[in-house]
C-alpha cells in the first residue's frame, strides 16, 4: 500500500512548454514565439508572464485563448508489444485584461489553467498498480497592479488565487475469492495563494531600434488537501479494517517557483514593416516537489511517503517575428530540461529534455480587433524509460498543439510605441 499513492498528481501527459506537469501556454502570441514573452511585455497577456509589462499597454484591452492539445502516447514493454495511452483531447483556456488607469498606473487581471488533463489505462494493463485512471484540473486568478517608477523601469505585482480537484484510481494487489485485484480511488480539492511580480524597461528607444528587457518571478504554489476521499473496492472482507470501504486522507502538492529574464530586440524596416527577435531564460524550481506523502484518517491504512527527488530545471526559449503590414510571420524554438530522474519517470507522464519548434500568425483585422493562431509539434520516438517501482519501457509520444486567441482594445492615451 506504500506504492499506490507515489504518483497521484505528476499527470500531466500533454506536457507543452515546461518540464515536470507544468503548461505555459497562457499566451498565443507567445506560443508561436517559442515561449519567449517577458521582455516584449506587449498586450493584455503580460498581465501573466511580467505584470512589469502592463505599463507597455495603453486603453482598455481584453484577450480570450483558448488551446486544444491532441496527445498520442503508448508504450511498449518486454511483455507487451504496444500499449496505448487513453488520453482525451485538452482544452486550457484564458482570458486576460489590462487597464490604464493614468499615464502611470496600470492594472490587470488574469484567469488561465497551467495544470490539468485527464487519461486512462485498461484497467487490466501491465501497470495497473501504478495507474489506471488519473485527472486534474487548476484554475489560477490574477488581480494585477502595475506602476511606472521610472520613464524606463516599470514594476508590477500579481496576487494568484490557485483552486484544483483531482481524481486518481489504481489497482491495489490484493486478491480475493471473486477478484484479482482490488481499487483504490482518490478524490480531493486544494486552494492556495501566491503572487507574481515582474519589472520592464526599454533600455534602448530610437526611431529605428528599440531594445527592452523583463524580469519575472512566480512564486511556488503549495496545494493542501484537507479532506480527500480514498474509496476502496474489490478488497477482500478479511482485510476491510485497513482498507476500509471509505476514509479521508491529506497531502500536499508544492508546485514550483518560475524565475525568467527575458530579452526582445525589434527594428523597424519601414513605416510598415518590422522583425523582433526574443528571448527568455527560465528556471522552474522543481526541486520543491522532493516528497509526496499522504496521511490516511483511518489509522489501520498505512500511510504513503513517496520520494520524488526532483531537481531545478532550466528553459531556454527563442522567438523571432516579421510585421508585414498588418500581417505577422512567426516562428520559435523552446528547449526545456526535465526535473525527473532517469530511473523514476512515471509511466502516465513519459518525459524527457527536449526541444521542439513553433509556428504562428497574427491579424490586425482593425485597429481594435487582434487575431492570432500558433501550432506546436511535439514529438518523442523509441524514448527508454526506467520507471517507479522497477517499471521499465519505452514510449512514443505524439503532441499537437493548435492555439486559437482573440484580443479586443478600447483606446485610451495613444503612446508612441505602438500596441500589439
Amino acid at each position: 500500500m506504500k506504492k499506490i499513492l507515489f504518483s497521484v498528481l505528476a499527470l500531466s501527459n500533454f506536457i507543452a512548454f515546461a518540464g515536470g506537469f507544468q503548461v505555459n501556454l497562457q499566451g498565443i502570441r507567445s506560443v508561436a514565439l517559442g515561449g519567449a514573452y517577458v521582455g516584449l511585455a506587449h498586450g493584455p497577456a503580460t498581465t501573466f508572464f511580467n505584470p512589469g509589462g502592463l505599463t507597455n499597454n495603453n486603453g482598455h484591452q481584453f484577450s480570450l485563448g483558448l488551446n486544444t492539445i491532441h496527445p498520442s502516447i503508448s508504450l511498449q514493454t518486454e511483455a507487451y508489444d504496444n500499449i496505448d495511452l487513453t488520453t482525451k483531447m485538452s482544452t486550457p483556456i484564458y482570458f486576460y485584461y489590462s487597464g490604464q488607469i493614468t499615464e502611470k498606473l496600470h492594472v490587470g487581471f488574469g484567469l488561465n489553467n497551467q495544470f490539468g488533463n485527464s487519461s486512462s489505462f485498461e484497467d487490466d494493463w501491465q501497470g495497473r498498480y501504478i495507474v489506471q485512471n488519473i485527472g486534474l484540473k487548476t484554475f489560477m486568478f490574477q488581480p494585477t497592479v502595475a506602476y511606472k517608477i521610472h520613464d524606463k523601469l516599470s514594476i508590477g505585482l500579481g496576487g494568484v488565487f490557485t483552486t484544483g480537484t483531482f481524481s486518481y484510481e489504481k489497482a491495489v494487489p490484493l486478491t480475493g475469492s471473486d477478484t484479482e485485484y482490488g481499487k483504490a480511488r482518490l478524490e480531493g480539492g486544494a486552494n492556495s495563494f501566491s503572487f507574481n511580480v515582474g519589472l520592464f524597461s526599454k533600455l534602448v528607444e530610437t526611431e529605428k531600434v528599440t531594445v527592452s528587457v523583463g524580469a519575472d518571478y512566480r512564486s511556488g504554489i503549495n496545494l493542501s488537501i484537507d479532506d480527500g476521499t480514498a474509496t476502496f473496492t474489490d478488497i477482500p472482507p478479511s482485510l476491510l479494517g485497513t482498507f476500509p470501504e471509505t476514509t479521508n486522507f491529506s497531502g500536499k502538492l508544492s508546485l514550483p517557483s518560475v524565475t525568467t529574464g527575458g530579452l526582445a530586440i525589434n527594428y523597424k524596416l519601414s513605416e510598415k514593416n518590422e522583425i523582433t527577435f526574443l528571448y527568455d531564460y527560465a528556471l522552474n524550481g522543481w526541486s520543491s516537489y522532493d516528497t509526496l506523502a499522504f496521511d490516511f484518517e483511518n489509522e489501520a491504512t498505512p500511510d504513503s511517503k513517496t520520494p520524488k527527488n526532483w531537481t531545478n530545471a532550466s528553459a531556454h526559449r527563442f522567438g523571432l517575428e516579421f510585421k508585414l503590414d498588418k500581417i505577422y510571420f512567426r516562428a520559435g524554438v523552446y528547449h526545456d530540461q526535465t526535473p525527473t530522474e532517469e530511473n523514476n519517470v512515471s509511466p502516465e507522464a513519459p518525459e524527457r529534455t527536449h526541444m521542439a519548434p513553433t509556428f504562428g500568425l497574427g491579424a490586425n483585422i482593425s485597429d481594435s480587433f487582434i487575431v492570432d493562431v500558433s501550432y506546436i509539434p511535439q514529438n518523442y520516438s523509441g524514448e527508454t524509460a526506467a520507471g517507479t517501482a522497477g517499471f521499465e519501457y519505452k514510449y512514443n509520444r505524439s503532441i499537437n498543439v493548435l492555439s486559437l486567441s482573440a484580443t479586443f482594445k478600447l483606446k485610451g492615451k495613444e503612446k508612441e510605441t505602438e500596441i500589439k
